[in-house]
């Protein structure tokens, strides 16, 4: 029986943001993180329907849809949040999660 009890045990300084850390008690496994990722400045996007070309990748906007303008730092990808299986931030683990972090950060990216 899962008891998702869930509880903020810290932050990380990453880049120029603050990715605040939980802990989930249902995660087993203190080595696999979750974390969620969102745009630095998700209302700088249209936001409304739109259609994406799969085989070409050209998205294409209804009528007199006004396309906000977007820088790049508008459009990084950064975490917002990460649950961990432990109770206490280690600094063990601040490394590891900032390795991991900095990673999928230039994944994401690209």
């Amino acid at each position: 029986m899962m008891n998702n009890e869930v509880k903020r045990i810290g932050e990380i300084d990453f880049l120029d943001a603050k990715v605040v850390v939980y802990y989930d008690e249902d995660k087993k496994d203190s080595e696999n993180v979750m974390c969620s990722w969102q745009a630095r400045n998700p209302n700088s996007f249209y936001q409304g329907y739109c259609h994406l070309n799969y085989d070409t990748g050209e998205i294409t906007y209804p009528e007199g849809a006004v396309i906000p303008e977007q820088t790049d730092r508008d459009k990084e990808i950064i975490p917002k949040i990460i649950l961990v299986g432990e109770e206490k931030l280690k600094p063990k683990t601040i490394k590891s999660l900032k390795k991991y972090l900095d990673l999928e950060f230039k994944r994401r990216n690209k």
